[in-house]
């Protein structure tokens, strides 16, 4: 029997639960169906709604399906118990008096039933205790309910989405609100956190359209709060692409905007952020300098969040400056305070961060430890990104100690992972492990590769010193591979190594230069490198 042949043999009650069910469009209790239907059946009590249901289940085995004490329909079915049910206007659900019987108010009372089913805040810890949330934007959508979906969504997906690391889930929700909200701050709002959302899954270009259109809401509507709030995220992203000097006026003009606004919290934020770009550009005392003045003004507003960002970062500084030491204590607050915070997002990269810590101190096993359990967080939030760089880093670590195999396998998954700020250390290093596997025509390729990338991020710093030290690398490698005149790549390694000491000579940097190029150093028993290895140090 056809759907529409057991529909027609229904009485009405039973033809409205099942246009309720096919509203739902998920299992849902009995007592879910009698609040949506209560004001067309008042006599449908959640005993009477259950009883009906198991009744449609007996009389039609393939209709009503249930699982765990909730029903629901096919998906064929649900298509066609929507097909009978009138769809109305958006407008019905604000109709006074007697509402009408449409599918916009069905979908609108659907939603106000998940709403009276949300857990209290503070027992939001996981996806699954925002299940109702979740359910409750899917039916505003549906009703075209733009204004309240968002509302919603801004209420969980900052604080926790973001925080446990469901970054596609946000791009997928608010994806489906773009250029659909009349209000401006929740357009900006919806624009900005999915630029946000976009930058951590390492869709830049996607990620900096988002929030320079929310940064045009911001000045169209002189919202100056949040003008500096997209400032902050445009100079991130700037960054994330590793196009430092284009992030500075960015960061310049936010941290204007939040004096002007005694927001001193922005305040702090974007002068550890000017603090990112002098350690990129190899002003490590201006770096140092920006940091702590970011974490004194966290301490005096006991803001634990802005106390973290600042100490990760204190810790990069250490790290690059050869102060392990140093680096490491400033590591392990970081990922305490992250994970004081719930913050999974923040500990895997704090995690990454100590590893490189551990890496300029020798410490590899440990290294190899904490970087494996970022990258499990990572492969949780989706951090392509984040992928990337601990994978080179164990790459590394593993290439240290000689495990050629496991370096090898770490590097071409991180490889996986585009991103054009580091492709062009993956490459050198997979260059390396390759001309130490005797994989020549790999490690070839690499190595040309990699001097190809380095010059694309050089294009946006010319003192990239990362850039620099890997190119000097791979030109080292050519060399050692005899690909073209070998006093020529000798001569570009040379270069290229002395213009990374000159753009910064901070010990940790340079030290972790020199052990990459003995690395391959390794493979060469002519010593025909001999004359490029003073150049890392200066010489």
């Amino acid at each position: 029997m056809t759907f529409g042949q057991i529909f027609a043999r229904l009485d009405a009650e039973g033809q409205k639960i099942l246009q309720a069910l096919a509203v739902f469009g998920r299992p849902v209790t009995a007592r879910a169906i009698s609040h949506v239907l209560r004001p067309f059946l008042p006599n449908l009590d959640s005993i009477r709604a259950e009883g009906r249901l198991e009744q449609l289940m007996s009389d039609y085995p393939n209709l009503v399906q249930r699982e765990h004490g909730q029903y629901f329909l096919s998906d064929a079915d649900r298509l066609a118990a929507l097909a009978t049910l009138e769809v109305g206007e958006p407008s019905d659900r604000y109709e006074r008096g007697e509402p009408l019987y449409t599918r916009y108010t069905l979908l609108d009372r659907a939603a106000d039933y998940f709403k009276t089913r949300r857990k209290p805040r503070m027992a939001w810890h996981s996806l699954e205790d925002l299940a109702p949330q979740l359910a409750e934007f899917d039916l505003r959508v549906q009703g075209e309910d733009y204004e309240t979906a968002a509302t919603l969504l801004n209420e969980i997906s900052f604080n926790y989405l973001l925080r446990w690391g469901h970054h596609r889930l946000v791009v997928e929700l608010r994806e489906r609100l773009v250029d659909k909200l009349d209000d401006p701050k929740l357009a900006q709002s919806n624009l900005g956190e999915l630029g946000s959302a976009y930058a951590y899954l390492g869709e830049m270009e996607k990620a900096i359209d988002c929030q320079e259109r929310a940064l045009l809401i911001a000045r169209r509507t002189r919202d100056r709060v949040n003008e500096g709030v997209w400032l902050t995220n445009l100079g991130n992203r700037y960054v994330n692409l590793g196009q430092t000097q284009r992030a500075v006026p960015y960061y310049e003009q936010a941290l204007v905007i939040a004096r002007d606004q005694r927001d001193r919290r922005a305040e702090a934020l974007n002068i550890a952020s000017l603090g990112t770009c002098y350690a990129y550009l190899g002003q490590m005392d201006k770096a140092l300098e920006c940091y702590d003045q970011g974490r004194n003004i966290a301490r005096e507003l006991n803001d634990l969040s802005m106390e973290g960002f600042c100490l990760s970062n204190l810790g990069n500084v250490y790290a690059s400056l050869g102060q392990a030491t140093r680096a490491i204590a400033a590591h392990d607050q970081a990922i305490e305070i992250a994970r004081q915070m719930g913050s999974r997002v923040e500990e895997a990269r704090r995690l990454g961060s100590l590893a490189d810590a551990l890496i300029i101190g020798e410490l590899y096993a440990e290294a190899i430890e904490n970087l494996k359990l970022g990258l499990r967080l990572d492969e949780e939030t989706g951090s392509a990104r984040g992928k990337n760089y601990k994978g080179v880093s164990l790459a590394r670590a593993y290439l240290f100690i000689g495990d050629l195999e496991q370096a090898r396998a770490a590097v071409e998954t991180a490889r996986l992972y585009d991103t054009p700020q580091n492709n062009h250390n993956a490459l050198a290093v997979l260059g390396v492990i390759a001309t130490r596997q005797g994989d020549y025509a790999a490690a070839q390729e690499a190595f040309t590769e990699a001097i190809a990338q380095a010059r694309q991020a050089l294009e946006h710093n010319p003192r990239n010193q990362d850039a620099l030290a890997a190119q000097g690398l791979a030109f080292s490698g050519l060399a050692l591979l005899g690909v073209g005149p070998r006093a020529t790549n000798v001569e570009a390694a040379i270069t290229a190594y002395r213009l990374a000491y000159q753009a910064n000579r901070s010990a940790g940097l340079v030290a972790l230069a020199l052990r990459l190029f003995d690395a391959l150093a390794a493979a060469d028993s002519e010593d025909q490198l001999r004359a490029i290895r003073p150049a890392i140090t200066g010489g």
